[in-house]
């Protein structure tokens, strides 16, 4: 049986095969997305222990440059963004989320 962690993984490696042009960092960000397990910017650093700069930069490439996630807020003080998948980010994820009403 597959943990929570193996299950991330999966989807991460799924992100990539389908889309080379990602890096697993991107690809983490939109599984996180996917799964719930982070929303914004800074939770996201916190629990996969990158640095929120980096975050940052993978957020801004995924969203100007590839159209898959949108900025829905930020925080001018301290960056945080809000984030949520774009219909072609939710057809990148294996299996995609139900889309809330």
């Amino acid at each position: 049986m597959m943990d929570e962690a193996d299950a991330f993984m999966a989807e991460v490696e799924a992100i990539v095969a389908r889309a080379p042009e990602l890096s697993p960092l991107h690809a983490a960000v939109i599984a996180a997305l996917d799964q719930g397990v982070a929303s914004d910017s800074r939770t996201f650093a916190k629990v996969f222990g990158v640095a929120h700069a980096l975050t940052l930069r993978a957020i801004s490439d995924l969203s100007d440059g590839f159209g898959l996630i949108e900025e829905t807020a930020r925080d001018p003080r301290t960056q945080r963004a809000r984030l949520a998948l774009t219909e072609a980010g939710r057809r990148l994820v294996p299996h995609p989320a139900p889309i809330a009403a």
